[in-house]
Order: C-alpha cells, then sequence, then structure tokens
C-alpha cells in the first residue's frame, strides 16, 4: 500500500501525443464510453507515427464543474500524420506530484500536495501512464497530478 509519503515531485518537459478523446458529463458518465473510445484507439493503434514508447499508452484527464475529457493516446515524438478522428497535441512542461499506488492515486497525491503547502494546477493535464502488458488500475499505472508553480 502506498502512502502519501511515496509521492514524488518530478518535473516533465513538453510532451507531444496523438490518441482519441472522450468529453462526458459527471452527472450521466457511461463508463462504457471510455471503454468503447479505448477499444477503438488499440485498434487504430498502428496508424499513429513517431510512437515514443511501444509499450505504453497514456491517459490524460481534465475537468470543469459538469464535464470531463478523458483522452486514451500514445506519446509521439513528432506531430506528424496525425490519423482521421485522432487529435494531436502537445502540453507544455510542468511539474507534477507522482505516484503509484494501490489506493485511489489522485487522492494519495491530492493529500500530499495538501500537506505540502501545494496546489493542483487545474488548467494543466493530469497523465495516467499504463503498461500494455498489465494495465491494471490503480496498482500498476503511474499517475501525474500537474502542481501549480
Amino acid at each position: 500500500m502506498t502512502t502519501s509519503s511515496e509521492v514524488e515531485i518530478i518535473q516533465l518537459p513538453e510532451l507531444k501525443f496523438v490518441g482519441i478523446p472522450v468529453t462526458s458529463v459527471f452527472a450521466n458518465h457511461d463508463q462504457r464510453r471510455i471503454e468503447k473510445a479505448k477499444q477503438d484507439f488499440l485498434n487504430r493503434i498502428e496508424e499513429i507515427k513517431s510512437i515514443a514508447n511501444p509499450s505504453e499508452y497514456v491517459c490524460l484527464g481534465f475537468v470543469s464543474e459538469t464535464l470531463f475529457t478523458y483522452l486514451i493516446c500514445m506519446e509521439v515524438t513528432e506531430l506528424i500524420d496525425v490519423p482521421e478522428g485522432m487529435l494531436g497535441f502537445s502540453i507544455p512542461s510542468h511539474k507534477y506530484g507522482k505516484t503509484r499506488s494501490d489506493e485511489d492515486p489522485y487522492s494519495v497525491i491530492h493529500n500530499y500536495l495538501k500537506q505540502q503547502g501545494m496546489i493542483n494546477n487545474k488548467r494543466a493535464v493530469a497523465i495516467e501512464k499504463y503498461k500494455f502488458e498489465d494495465p491494471q488500475w490503480p496498482d500498476k499505472v503511474d499517475v501525474f497530478i500537474p502542481i501549480e508553480d
């Protein structure tokens, strides 16, 4: 079991991604929409060029009061030939709280940030890194939550 003392603060460089987005309303969220988008993504992964790490896929998320967007992606080294129906984009360098936990990693990181007097940068995206060989949530996933400078 991971505790909040096992949160690492790291700086990630600018990262580039290509993937499929899903936006949902919190009140009417249907998890099957994310599962369908993930399956669509996995069926089309060979269309993505310049993959940085073929052993993992990355999910990015951001929220508002009523909506959240989840993007199932591959990190790429350059944004070329983005497949039809997918998004290609980069996120700027940010500082993140990072953990892997048997508990809810989001709660672990948020609790740590609060204890340290740090604030989640709500304008930036959270990152989840999954290994294709064992994508079990939550204990096999690295979670990164952006921090305000």
